[in-house]
Order: structure tokens, then sequence, then C-alpha cells
């Protein structure tokens, strides 16, 4: 395969990751020619979108295309390599927590896709703005991926399965566990029936913050103060919630114990 040959693709997945890459690869003007999944509605809604095939049998994989992209849950990857037959090409699958040896055995040339960004299939994003991580078996292999990730994205680096492991686990930690403080948030405010939309002025400033500065600079709030009266009275208003309670506990150790570290 040559440097910049990719010109088509086929989809494994329709789901959240599957959809927006679809449409961002269908943009840039590679084609997509096939949509696989084990969800006969979501393949044949994406397929008809992106004017491609459609099926849910991986042994009816198109043999001519340029890449195929695995998207589908990350505990899902393997399952579906051992079903699949890629001949000579190009497979990549889109996962943070898997390992490119996963295809060893199963794939003559393969890579990792890995987009640094949350999907909602009904909210739009701007790929071009997203990181794409990738990963390949060979040098030739990562430079056909640089070319087709860098027609997606003006952000592409060349990451180890291991550091995309770290960054995976970062971005749980910065996207996952920030959300669900935020459905905790929406939960302690619903107790007094409260609306959830007093904290968004308060999210988008704090989110703001680290374009300006660290987030150690950033951190605000009683726990970093060590204000001890307002930490008890706020687990004394979780009472009737002990698993919050005990969350709101530790946060704020770890806060207090950062705090801490960056004044020794």
């Amino acid at each position: 395969m040559m440097q910049g040959e990719i010109k088509t693709a086929v989809l494994i997945g329709a789901g959240n990751v599957g959809w927006h890459l679809g449409h961002a690869l269908n943009e840039m003007g590679i084609r997509v020619l096939q949509v696989i999944s084990k969800s006969p509605s979501s393949c044949k809604e994406l397929a008809g979108l992106l004017h491609a095939d459609y099926t849910t049998s991986l042994q009816q994989l198109a043999p001519e295309a340029g890449i195929i992209v695995i998207a589908v849950p990350d505990s899902r990857i393997e399952e579906v390599i051992l079903q699949c037959d890629f001949h000579q090409n190009l497979v990549v699958h889109t996962a943070g927590s898997v390992p490119m040896e996963v295809f060893n055995g199963r794939a003559v040339n393969y890579g990792v896709l890995y987009p640094v960004m949350t999907f909602t299939r009904s909210k739009p994003v701007d790929l071009a703005s997203v990181p794409l991580l990738i990963e390949a078996n060979t040098t030739g292999n990562n430079e056909n991926l640089n070319v087709l990730a860098t027609r997606l994205s003006g952000v592409v680096r060349t990451i180890s399965s291991e550091q995309r492991k770290y960054i995976h686990l970062a971005a749980v930690f910065a996207c996952n566990f920030t959300n669900h403080m935020y459905a905790l948030a929406e939960t302690t405010l619903a107790l007094k029936e409260i609306p959830f939309d007093l904290m968004k002025p308060l999210i988008g400033e704090t989110s703001d913050k680290i374009n300006r500065l660290s987030p150690r600079a950033a951190q605000t709030g009683p726990a970093l103060r060590n204000d001890i009266p307002t930490l008890e009275e706020h687990l004394r208003l979780l009472d009737s919630h002990p698993d919050i309670a005990e969350l709101y506990r530790q946060i704020s150790k770890s806060i207090i114990t950062f705090a801490r570290q960056k004044n020794k």
C-alpha cells in the first residue's frame, strides 16, 4: 500500500464513535463502502446516511476496503477480530484501553486510530480539533494512517499502546468522572427542587480556566482552604446519602493532600 492511498473504508460498529467517524470520513472524500453492525436498525440507518452497503455479518466483510475501522466497545474488539478475515487490508481499532497487539496473528497490516473525545450521536463534533492518536505495526502502515488521520484532524500524534492506556485513564478522570460529578450535583439540587441550570455558568467557567491555568492552579473551594466547618456541614447535608457523602469525603481529602504537596 502506497502512502496516502486510502480512499475507501469499511466501518465495523454503528454506535457513537462509528457514527462520527463515518460522517467525518465521508466528508473528507473517503468513501465508506460498507457498515457492519450487530444492530440491524443502527447499521441500516448509518449506511443509508453514508450511501454505503450494510450487513450484520462479519463474514461478509468487503475485501476491497482501503481501511477497516473497528469502532465497537472495547470489550468486543477481540471477539470481532476473531470472526474476520482481513486479508492484506489495513485494519484499526479505535479504543483507548486495548493494545495494538490484539491483532497479532489475525491481521497483516494493523494499527490504532484513537480519538481523544467523548461522542454522542445527536451532538455534532468538529473532528478537525479532536486529537487523533495513531499507532501501526510497520513504518509504512503508520505513514498511511498518518496521512488519513491528518485529513480528519489537525492534531495527530503517534502514541504507543502503553502511553495510550494512560491517556485513556486520564480521559476517564477528565470526562467520565467529571460528568458523574455533574450528575451528583443535579441529584443534590433535586433534593430541594433546585434547577441544575444554576450550575451551568459555574461549570463553563471552571472548564474555561484550564485554557489559561494548570488544573492545580485553578483549584478553589472549601477543601483547598481546609475549611473544616464547611466540609462538615456539607457532610451533614448528605446524611441521607452515605455513598455520596463518602465520595465527598474522599475527594476533599485528595484535594487537601494535593494542596499540601504543592506547598512543600
